[in-house]
């Protein structure tokens, strides 16, 4: 009986007997499970995470007989308004992959054909450094192998056995491998402990990882805690305070993170642009929350930035799934401002 033709990434890995894991690489690093790999590629869901209109996804896969060996592709492909799958740039990738290497992919001598199969096509990229490192934590953990050979002198210094003065010492890899594996409690209070008396620099770095990991309450707590400090001084922290939102809003404490969003969304600091960008970009699931959301559209329409601040974060954040009815609604409030009703008025009129 003839196979069945491949027309999906997942078809083909499928039909080449490879194991994989996919990760996002837009918003934040973070595992997209198969069902939502599946229901994208056939345009059945949008992308759940959306970056300028594309998504970004990397793919870890491997032959189950030679599970030591991993290849890695990163790949874009355009949305449509809707967010979901441009079947055509999709299709014409599949072409070319299955001109490369044919459809037995795995069956190749050594590894060159793999790995070559992708060179200058349009739909691949090089993610950024810090990406490529959190990708990296991140895949290492989900298939159980070990950490990089940095992530002991990371975890050292980041639970309090180090001098906080040695953080130049600190590699990217092993704080994202840190950022990845905190699933020990005594780990875990260690960071606690240590978080508040972080230098700015490694704490920078360190919230850069947090974001794509799932940080336990007792850090979210503290992070809290930094922010209402940074919220008390006459000129807070901008960078600080964006830092301890990133590392905070991929948490499961999402009362918490809700609380940390409205005492900033309160100050005056929320009128600053990247204050405004670290929550839509990075936790803009409270924007699905019917007392935020208005909060973040009304700071939004006051930013420091004027007009193109306003206009381009809302086009961002409008366009990924299940937030654009939350967002037109707190524009449309009969509650709404001057300023945001002037705001919208221009946006709808141009378009």
């Amino acid at each position: 009986m003839a196979e069945a033709a491949i027309n999906t990434i997942r078809g083909f890995l499928h039909q080449s007997g490879a194991r994989y894991r996919v990760f996002d690489m837009g918003r934040r690093v973070v595992k997209i499970s198969p069902d939502q790999f599946i229901a994208f590629e056939n345009a059945e869901k949008p992308y759940p995470y959306p970056l300028q209109r594309t998504a970004h996804f990397g793919i870890i896969f491997w032959n189950p007989a030679v599970e030591d060996h991993h290849y890695i592709w990163f790949l874009k492909f355009p949305l449509d308004e809707q967010g979901l799958l441009s079947q055509a740039a999709r299709d014409e990738f599949l072409v070319m992959l299955l001109d490369r290497v044919g459809e037995c992919m795995l069956a190749a001598s050594d590894g060159k054909t793999i790995e070559g199969a992708l060179k200058d096509s349009p739909y691949t990229f090089k993610p950024q450094e810090d990406k490529m490192a959190a990708f990296n934590a991140q895949a290492s953990y989900s298939l159980g192998l070990k950490p990089s050979s940095y992530y002991d002198d990371a975890l050292a210094y980041f639970t309090g056995n180090k001098n906080m003065d040695e953080w130049q010492q600190l590699a990217k890899q092993g704080v994202a491998d840190v950022a990845s594996r905190l699933d020990d409690v005594e780990e875990t209070l260690g960071l606690i402990e240590t978080i508040p008396k972080l230098p700015d620099e490694p704490f920078l770095v360190l919230s850069t990882f947090l974001e794509n990991a799932k940080p336990a309450t007792g850090i979210v707590e503290v992070l809290a805690q930094r922010v209402d400090v940074e919220l008390q001084e006459k000129h807070p922290n901008i960078p600080r305070i964006c830092a301890c939102l990133r590392a905070a809003s991929n948490s499961d404490a999402r009362g918490l993170v809700n609380r940390m969003v409205v005492a900033v969304l309160k100050h005056k600091c929320s009128t600053n642009i990247e204050v405004l960008a670290t929550i839509s970009g990075r936790i803009w699931r409270v924007l699905q929350e019917d007392h935020l959301c208005p909060m973040f559209v009304e700071s939004l329409a006051n930013n420091d930035l004027g007009y193109q601040g306003f206009s381009q974060l809302l086009a961002d954040v409008m366009y990924m799934p299940d937030l654009r009815e939350h967002i037109m609604n707190a524009l449309r409030s009969p509650k709404r401002s001057d300023i945001l009703a002037r705001r919208v008025g221009i946006m709808f009129g141009q378009t």
